[in-house]
């Protein structure tokens, strides 16, 4: 029999892909037309655009990287992606790229002598906590947690710290849960001479790269896809059958398909209503509405050239910051020839008329004068993730891939995995894979 896999999201993408891979042969169901969840891309007008702006975190070390690499192609990233420059953050209309080592910190004009030594301090701390030393606070916040050990010295370094916040966790410093925060500055579990020197060294680069694909971020779920994966779209699943405790069955549409294992990838807060013979007994994240909105430009002609950078406007309100790329300086075809393509992205955490005037005016910031330049104006809102990790929400309080019924498997953003968007789909389809391993040795 073979597994089934109940969306096509990338955490169901991620799971098909390894299974295929290790010599199962999965079949993923879609109820949608087209495939990739969240990530995707279509045509407006003479431009092509994304589902919100997204760049693809961690290129050596981050989940999704090595997946892809591992089980796509070793070389992908530097074949098909493009590299980001860098952050340049503005606090107060005055901008520096975010600095990823001493030396940068050093020259780092936004924070002052007493600021850069105590967020020197909060990143150390980090190092020597790591990923895991956060399962020990799965209920406080990163506010609480840095400003308990002294850490947050002054407004200014508050302000920036939050834009960090707001980028991880889709929520205030205030309420964001402290281990999403960690996540956005260190990875490994062991502290070691190496590690520091290689996150703060002179030469360090602490973001490992963050990358944009080639032709779209649709080209991510085609990717995976294009490895032979088995999707049928259009196709939903109605039910999810048990007996003994035991997954048997699904039904898609009027079709029953037998089977002994089914991975699911929608939100576990509806799981039960497709189970018919048993039910899920573990945890339910706390889901509340998690949407971005993006304000997409196309201009009829060149108007800035910030090549490869990226550039995030802090709020002295502590309100989500206003992240802004030009696309097509890292893909020219995604606008008609001598246009450019402009993105600038929020969390909809307000009414939504009151944002779209607050990001239009940091567009007129960035770009002066750009409203004479412009031939396409779209605002879209898409959810962000299927959960937002508010500090009981962190996903030390997210449920195990594994539930309480054998067979039946979960994967996806609301499921117990590190990092955010992609990077959290790949790790928790690795951690389904764990389980899936020892439970089908034999």
């Amino acid at each position: 029999m073979r597994p089934v896999i109940i969306g096509s999201g990338m955490g169901g993408l991620a799971i098909g892909l390894i299974l295929k891979k290790n010599g199962y042969s999965p079949i993923i169901y879609e109820k949608d037309k087209k495939y990739g969840g969240s990530f995707r891309s279509y045509k407006k007008g003479k431009y092509q655009i994304d589902t919100g702006l997204h760049m693809l975190t961690r290129g050596k070390t981050g989940e999704l990287p090595i997946l892809m690499k591992k089980y796509i192609n070793p070389k992908i990233f530097e074949k098909h992606f493009v590299l980001q420059k860098h952050y340049k953050f503005h606090i107060n209309d005055q901008g520096a790229p975010l600095p990823m080592n001493l030396s940068s910190l050093k020259n780092f004009p936004l924070l002052n002598a007493k600021e850069k030594t105590a967020f020197l301090r909060m990143f150390i701390h980090f190092l020597r906590l790591g990923r895991a030393g956060t399962e020990k606070y799965p209920n406080i916040t990163a506010y609480n947690y840095i400003n308990n050990k002294g850490f947050i010295a002054s407004k200014k370094l508050l302000i920036l710290l939050n834009a960090f916040s707001w980028m991880s966790t889709g929520c205030s410093i205030k309420e964001g849960a402290l281990e999403r925060f960690v996540d956005t500055f260190v990875r490994d579990k062991k502290l070691t001479g190496k590690y520091i020197l290689k996150h703060i060294g002179p030469r360090a680069d602490a973001t490992e790269g963050d990358w944009y694909p080639k032709g779209g971020l649709k080209m991510v779920p085609k990717y995976f896809v294009n490895e032979g994966l088995d999707v049928k779209t259009k196709s939903k699943i109605n039910k999810i059958y048990v007996k003994d405790n035991k997954v048997y069955a699904v039904k898609v549409g009027r079709k029953i398909v037998k089977t002994n294992m089914v991975i699911y990838d929608g939100l576990v807060k509806n799981l039960n209503k497709l189970i018919v013979g048993g039910t899920y007994k573990g945890k339910v994240p706390k889901t509340e509405d998690y949407e971005a909105i993006t304000i997409w430009l196309g201009f009829k002609e060149k108007v800035a050239d910030w090549d490869k950078e990226s550039r995030v406007y802090c709020m002295n309100n502590l309100h989500s910051p206003h992240w802004g790329v030009f696309m097509t300086d890292f893909d020219s075809t995604l606008a008609p020839k001598g246009h450019q393509l402009f993105g600038i992205s929020a969390i909809l955490h307000k009414d939504k008329k009151t944002l779209v005037k607050e990001m239009e005016k940091t567009i007129e910031k960035m770009i002066p004068n750009y409203k004479k330049y412009v031939d396409m104006k779209y605002i879209q809102v898409n959810r962000a993730e299927k959960t937002l990790q508010k500090a009981n929400n962190s996903m030390w309080n997210l449920p195990e891939q594994k539930t309480n019924i054998k067979g039946l498997y979960l994967v996806g953003t609301d499921t117990k995995a590190f990092g955010s968007g992609g990077t959290m789909c790949a790790d928790s389809a690795n951690r389904c894979w764990t389980y899936i391993q020892k439970d089908y040795k034999d």
